[in-house]
């Protein structure tokens, strides 16, 4: 009788395994504490708004270029062993006080020396997550030759990522929220500590078996500035989706206020730590589900049903706080109602990078793996440059009043109680950009991607060379 073992083996061992996994939650510590409470921390500093959202702006901007420019020195400076471990040991040390720095700014200081501070301490942290970022990835390759265990190391890497994200959120939302009170510069210590526990194994425990420095391939094509424009100009439909995407991302102002339009909305903060859960709670199962989900559904159809639905409640959401319904059941009913689809959709949103390269490579047959990746990379991180400087310029521009304190719950003791009008216009310039881009990019979406996925994998089958043509063709839903 044949018999097969399905046991998976693996070159690596569980700790090894293990330790890579506990540096992702921990570098998500890092992320999450800046990109997620450096707003609201701001608004307690009572700087100019203006000022903060040119200095996020000019920062930002240069965060979506310098990940190449690392890239370069991370390919070209050699080590003796190992390649990406002593950038990681260096960026477990970095990291933490590089954030730590961020959140304890003298608060003596003048308004002109806090808006250094800040953007000094952020830079440096920009620069440490650029360091921690690229090799720690990377290091996939350099543990293990084989492509399913690499698989296994970059797919649970993700979800430790989300879990590193759940375990900060739930940390930093309760100790400077209302009830605790603690303040910034504690709160990120604590947080920061706690990450480093989680950084400090892979230091020790890690090992890259496969550090070798890759050959050059001479006969690689090497794409001008110009056929790279010619190239993203055919391909029609990567510069459609990932253009809607940059458009929604650049205008995704709701977090300009942070914690602290929370607080004025609904008189607590509290209650984000539940909405953060029922947020990140569907994101494993569906991970699992996703496979089979787009057997039976195309990959386009999945994304924009998600995001049409996510748009009609963000719409209905942003409509009913002027109604008075807007109160804490009202969003959690709303994390809830929208948890699924806004899941499904983030997970669909960058796979279409692969639809776009067989449909580039069948139109004009070249093979630009990296200039698809490279837009994929720029629109994930473009965004960022212009949402937040976007969110903080048109606060600055409402009659919302800026209160200093060390916490919310400082913020809560001093009594001070925002204007309605001042409110309304919070609401309005955090909310509408948003609906608005949702709603540009739905439409060029619904009226001008046409392609799909039983096509895409047609495309595939021919530029694999598995079939002709004139077989192609014939075999496509519509003419491309």
């Amino acid at each position: 009788m044949k018999t097969s073992s399905t046991k998976t083996r693996y070159t690596t061992t569980f700790t090894e395994r293990s330790s890579f996994w506990l540096f992702g939650i921990g570098m998500l510590f890092y992320y999450q504490i800046v990109g997620g409470y450096l707003n609201t921390y701001l608004l307690l500093q009572g700087v100019d708004l203006a000022k903060v959202a040119l200095i996020f702006l000019g920062i930002k901007i240069w965060d979506a270029v310098n990940d190449p420019l690392f890239a370069f020195i991370f390919d070209r400076i050699k080590f003796k062993k190992e390649k990406c471990l002593p950038w990681l040991r260096i960026a477990a040390v970095i990291m933490p006080l590089a954030s730590i720095a961020v959140f304890n700014m003298p608060g003596s200081w003048t308004p002109g020396g806090k808006l250094v501070w800040f953007a000094v301490t952020y830079m440096l942290w920009d620069a440490a997550y650029t360091v921690c970022d690229v090799p720690f990835f990377s290091m996939t390759t350099t543990m293990t030759a084989d492509m399913n265990e690499r698989n296994v190391l970059f797919s649970i890497a993700r979800v430790f990522h989300g879990a590193g994200t759940l375990l900060c959120s739930t940390t930093m939302t309760l100790l400077v929220g209302e009830k605790v009170g603690m303040p910034f510069g504690k709160a990120a210590l604590i947080v920061c500590l706690v990450g480093a526990v989680f950084t400090i194994p892979l230091c020790f425990l890690g090992k890259e078996r496969y550090a070798v420095p890759e050959k050059e391939d001479n006969d690689a094509p090497k794409f001008t500035l110009k056929e790279m424009f010619s190239y993203l100009k055919q391909n029609k439909y990567l510069t459609m989706m990932y253009g809607c995407q940059i458009l929604c991302g650049i205008c995704a102002t709701s977090g300009a206020a942070g914690m602290v339009g929370t607080y004025y909305v609904y008189g607590q903060t509290s209650f984000g730590v539940i909405t953060t859960w029922l947020n990140m709670i569907p994101g494993p199962v569906l991970g699992m589900l996703l496979p089979m989900i787009l057997k039976k559904v195309d990959r386009f159809k999945l994304y924009i049903t998600c995001n049409l639905f996510t748009m009609c409640w963000s719409i209905f959401s942003f409509s009913v706080y002027f109604l008075g319904w807007q109160t804490v059941p009202f969003a959690i009913t709303g994390a809830i109602v929208t948890a699924i689809p806004a899941t499904l959709s983030g997970l669909v949103a960058y796979m279409f990078t692969l639809d776009a390269l067989e449909y580039g490579k069948f139109k004009t047959g070249i093979d630009a793996t990296g200039i698809n990746f490279a837009v994929q990379t720029f629109s994930a991180k473009i965004p960022g440059a212009f949402s937040t400087a976007l969110g903080t310029f048109l606060l600055s521009l409402t009659s919302f009043v800026l209160v200093e304190a060390d916490s919310i719950a400082d913020l809560a003791a001093s009594g001070f109680v925002q204007t309605k009008e001042a409110i309304d216009q919070m609401w309005i310039v955090t909310g509408l950009p948003g609906i608005i881009s949702s709603l540009i990019s739905n439409i060029l979406l619904l009226c001008f991607y046409k392609l799909r996925s039983k096509d895409v994998a047609v495309m595939a089958r021919y530029n694999a060379g598995e079939i002709s043509r004139a077989e192609a063709e014939s075999q496509l839903s519509r003419k491309y």
